[in-house]
């Protein structure tokens, strides 16, 4: 099977407006899809990304009776939102399918069988990224069948300035093996890789997923106290956060001040005469997604500061 786009990301939540407007107002988020679902207990928002053509980002809260799989998945995480799967489009559903099954992978079908959802991390793993995958000729993926065109203006006032939803980073402990998996199952590609000896506790890969803006980043811990460590022992190998980058920095943090949302962890550095910077939101600020933003004064400095090693002399 060959995975050539990601469609979305998808988050859920208790408190689906709350979640939208923060999405709207500092994210810079647009929404152009709704929908209420009451026979799958479930409700969505479906939002734009800035310069991120093609990709979006959902939110889904529950909806009618209880029992439906957006409840659970709240239930799962005590009640708090948080990331739930990619969507992505294959050229054949049943190929998919079959060659996912044939992998050990349990899969699972949506409604009407327009797509299937499976967990794509290797099954000895324990765990990993959801993934909801549909084919051709069919737009449903989240209970979105019923849904009515919904958009929305911008919010007005500052927000994040977000121009790409540049990757999804999933923490694991093998990056090499994660990424022959990927690779021989739907085709990612490696584009870049920290030198192993670079950074004390940890290393990290990506891959390029061919027709699709979204990279897929694999990261693993090194060292004795590696907070990657730490993660999976209490997340297992899922996503550890996603990233996005902004068009001006100070805007960024300024946006975040005015709504009142701190940031963490900085870096900044220089490469090729050119600045870059970085920072996190924290999960419990944006509905349970760790985010990193990013910025580069010239186009992939910030890649290559420690992740593409220099030509040998």
């Amino acid at each position: 099977m060959r995975i050539y786009r990601i469609d979305h990301v998808a988050q859920v939540t208790p408190d689906l407006e709350k979640q939208v407007g923060l999405l709207e107002k500092l994210f810079g988020f647009r929404r152009t899809v709704s929908w209420e679902n009451s026979e799958q207990g479930v409700r969505g928002v479906r939002l734009a990304v800035p310069g991120s053509w093609g990709q979006a980002w959902e939110v889904l809260a529950p909806s009618g009776p209880t029992g439906s799989w957006v409840q659970a998945a709240l239930d799962a995480n005590g009640g708090r939102g948080g990331f739930h799967h990619v969507a992505a489009e294959v050229p054949d559903l049943d190929v998919a399918r079959k060659e996912i099954e044939g992998r050990g992978i349990e899969v699972t079908s949506g409604t009407g069988g327009d797509w299937i959802q499976a967990v794509l991390t290797p099954p000895a793993a324990g765990g990993g990224v959801p993934f909801r995958l549909r084919g051709p000729g069919s737009l449903t993926l989240c209970g979105d069948e019923t849904a009515t065109v919904a958009a929305s203006q911008p919010q007005g006032g500052p927000d994040l300035g977000i121009v790409l939803l540049d990757h999804v980073c999933q923490a694991y402990p093998d990056r090499e093996e994660l990424a022959r998996w990927y690779s021989d199952l739907a085709g990612f590609t490696e584009v870049w890789r920290t030198p192993i000896d670079l950074i004390p506790d940890m290393a990290d890969l990506v891959l390029n997923i061919p027709g699709s803006a979204t990279c897929w980043e694999i990261i693993m811990p090194r060292g004795e106290d590696s907070f990657i460590d730490r993660f999976l022992a209490k997340n297992g190998p899922s996503v550890h956060h996603v990233t996005f980058q902004v068009a001006d920095w100070d805007a960024a943090l300024a946006a975040c001040d005015h709504h009142e949302i701190p940031t963490f962890d900085e870096e900044t550095g220089v490469k090729d005469g050119a600045a870059w910077k970085h920072r996190f939101i924290h999960p419990k600020h944006t509905g349970g997604v760790l985010v990193q933003i990013f910025w580069e004064e010239k186009p992939g400095v910030w890649v290559r500061s420690d992740k593409i090693a220099p030509p040998a002399a």
